[in-house]
C-alpha cells in the first residue's frame, strides 16, 4: 500500500502561525473591524483544532500496530517531524 507519512507539523502550519502573529499583533481591532477580527479569529481556532485532531489521529495510529496506515516494519516512520 501506498502510505505517505504522517507529519505533525508541516510547512503550511509554519506559515500559519506566523500569520497568526502577524494578526493578533496588528490586525485585530475590535473597535473599528469587529466583524473581521471575530471573522479572523475564527479561521484561526478552526486551524489550530485540526492540527490538534492530526496530532490525536497521528498518535491513535502509531499506537495501534493493526491500523492500515501504521508504519510496517523497515519502512522510514516521519511521524515525529
Amino acid at each position: 500500500m501506498n502510505n505517505k507519512s504522517l507529519k505533525r507539523w508541516t510547512f503550511l502550519d509554519t506559515i500559519n502561525a506566523a500569520l497568526l502573529i502577524v494578526v493578533v499583533l496588528f490586525m485585530l481591532d475590535f473597535q473599528n473591524n469587529a466583524t473581521v477580527s471575530w471573522i479572523l479569529l475564527a479561521v484561526f481556532a478552526f486551524w489550530i483544532v485540526t492540527v490538534i485532531l492530526r496530532n490525536i489521529f497521528i498518535t491513535r495510529v502509531m499506537k495501534d500496530p493493526n491500523h492500515p496506515m501504521h508504519p510496517q516494519p523497515g519502512e522510514k516512520n516521519n511521524a515525529k517531524d
